[in-house]
């Protein structure tokens, strides 16, 4: 009976024992314990990632984008102002007779506005507009973009 009593104190020691340690989580993969790391390590460790990081932004290229290009300025000189596409024309045909400089007609609603020349500065088109003053007395300088 001693026998049986021992063996059975013995069994339930081990039973005890054994179901108080930890289990393993579903799947049968044990959690992995932390790493401690000495603080000499962590320091080395950082110093390597900020020599990485470094390395790294040595080697970026930075790509740089242009502006948009920006329209060309020029400067014309307005001899008319039209509501009808036929009076400018009529205009433009009467100015290609008395001028050497190129005559654009362009559309800005609700004028069909003619203008002559392409001048580089205002001063260049104050110029040239006192030529043009003497057939069409209302003339002035225009800014504008230059057209293709």
């Amino acid at each position: 009976m001693k026998k049986l009593t021992f063996l059975l104190i013995l069994c339930l020691a081990l039973v005890l024992i054994f179901s108080c340690g930890k289990k393993p989580p579903p799947g049968g993969l044990m959690e992995e314990e932390p790493i401690i790391i000495e603080e000499e390590e962590e320091a080395e460790i950082l110093e390597e990632y900020e020599e990485i990081a470094e390395e790294a932004v040595e080697e970026t290229t930075v790509i740089e984008t242009p502006p948009p290009p920006t329209p060309s300025i020029v400067y014309r000189v307005q001899i008319g102002a039209f509501y009808s596409a036929e009076g400018a024309n009529r205009r433009k045909t009467r100015a290609i007779s008395l001028f050497d400089k190129p005559i654009y007609i362009e559309y800005i609603a609700p004028y069909y506005k003619v203008r002559v020349g392409d001048f580089a500065t205002e001063t260049e088109a104050a110029i040239y507009k006192a030529k043009v003053v003497r057939y069409f007395g209302d003339a002035f300088v225009a800014e504008t973009s230059k057209t293709p």
